[in-house]
């Protein structure tokens, strides 16, 4: 039949040290990440296991060493501190409204509009196009490399 006999030693390579690095570090990143979609594979059955468990733990706290009554307790206590955040809100949120019922409302209120005289000292040129810029919706502002004056506005 056939007379060529196969040394198995001489078939599997045993010495990655003969390899390139760079054929080792992609077999490598290969290898790892294949070793990844094995694990991803095997995750609805670990997902399976920790259902279970939880569900035997469950039912063993819950009815065979009667934890229902102590939650039935717990339910109590958490509720009352609930109702009792709620009605601290309820309260601090009353007390503000009482508080500044009828005030003016900082929020709404329009700033006040800057006289011309009072912004002259801050301009290096002409102010006589004041109420125009007031009026603009775009303005270019050139300001004076060393000195915190403006040297130039024009309307966009």
């Amino acid at each position: 039949m056939n007379d060529i006999v196969f040394d198995i030693r001489n078939i599997i390579i045993d010495r990655p040290e003969l390899q390139s690095k760079s054929k080792r570090a992609i077999f490598g990143v290969l290898t790892a990440g294949l070793w990844s979609f094995y694990l991803y594979l095997l995750l609805p059955l670990a997902s399976l296991l920790a259902w279970w468990l939880g569900f035997v733990v469950v039912y063993e706290e819950m009815v065979m060493l009667r934890g229902w009554e102590m939650l039935l307790e717990l339910i109590g206590v958490y509720g009352a501190i609930v109702l009792a955040m709620g009605l601290a809100q309820v309260g601090w949120a009353l007390t503000n409204w009482l508080r500044f019922y009828g005030r003016r409302d900082r929020r709404r209120e329009r700033p006040q509009e800057v006289s011309q005289e009072f912004t002259e000292p801050l301009f290096l040129t002409d102010t006589g196009e004041f109420p125009a810029w007031m009026n603009a919706k775009r303005l270019v502002v050139h300001h004076h490399p060393t000195q915190p004056r403006i040297t130039s506005v024009e309307i966009d």
